[in-house]
């Protein structure tokens, strides 16, 4: 059976295409033919905020758009699937586009970029008290705390409420977040990352940080920080390599993972 790297972007449209690189800069290569097949499904106007609609349930569901991507991308050969949002893994998203997959027995495996993360973690990182920045949805949904808390090995820390806005800020501020200002990142977008980094490292004591929204690595991963950086998308590409195509996957030492700074780094120490 052949087998497709599928990815469902759009949300925002660079952290898809980003998720897009991060597949390609960890696939172990010499020549183009090398590279396993990958479509990328990008439909932002389908898809509406995912922290909006877990706050105001009444709205539509953005599971509605996410499974008209999937399903583009089942017509188009995808065996695995990829979906470049941390927000949209919260139950009250997912559990829609898992139950349109069975019901229309869709030849597809949907990787769970949480659940990719927490294999990591719990293989490779020794702290067991994790910072978690993400959006307000991800927080509410309480996605990473149900993963990583059950049974025992993590406890998930979260910024206070004013550095939380500031988290917010620097993903959904329509003049210098990162959803408005992809490429580059604006500088006061990245500044209220190390604030609040720092700030958590002083007050809670915290040297491992989960950058769980899409957006987030495109600004903090700039940070030179005496702290560990999971990335959750550097994670599922991985695991979507591993999944099509293992003989192909970077090692982690040739990858960048470990023991240097890499502004891609799954796990890097800064």
């Amino acid at each position: 059976m052949a087998t497709m790297i599928g990815l469902v972007g759009g949300m925002g449209p660079y952290a898809g295409l980003d998720l897009l690189k991060k597949v390609y800069d960890n696939v172990d290569s010499r020549v183009d033919q090398d590279y396993p097949d990958v479509a990328l499904v990008s439909m932002s106007r389908l898809i509406p905020d995912r922290s909006y609609y877990i706050k105001h349930p009444e709205t539509e569901n953005p599971a509605v758009g996410i499974i008209r991507c999937v399903g583009k991308l089942a017509g188009m050969g995808a065996s695995h699937i990829g979906i470049s949002c941390n927000t949209a893994h919260s139950p009250i998203i997912m559990n829609q586009v898992h139950a349109f997959v069975d019901r229309e027995k869709l030849p597809v495996e949907l990787l769970s970029i949480v659940e990719e993360t927490y294999r990591y973690a719990a293989e490779r990182v020794d702290e067991d008290r994790l910072a978690l920045f993400a959006t307000e949805g991800t927080y509410l949904s309480g996605i990473y705390h149900s993963v990583f808390e059950r049974d025992g090995r993590f406890t998930i820390i979260e910024p206070d409420d004013e550095d939380k806005r500031r988290i917010w800020a620097s993903i959904y501020d329509k003049e210098f977040g990162i959803k408005a200002r992809s490429n580059p990142v604006d500088q006061r977008a990245i500044d209220n990352f190390r604030i609040v980094s720092e700030r958590m490292m002083e007050r809670h004591k915290v040297s491992a940080f989960i950058m769980g929204c899409t957006e987030i690595p495109l600004g903090m991963s700039r940070l030179r920080l005496p702290a560990i950086l999971i990335d959750p998308a550097t994670i599922l590409a991985r695991a979507l390599i591993r999944a099509v195509a293992p003989e192909k996957l970077k090692s982690e030492a040739m990858s960048g993972l470990i023991d240097r700074p890499s502004a891609h780094a799954a796990f890097s120490k800064n």
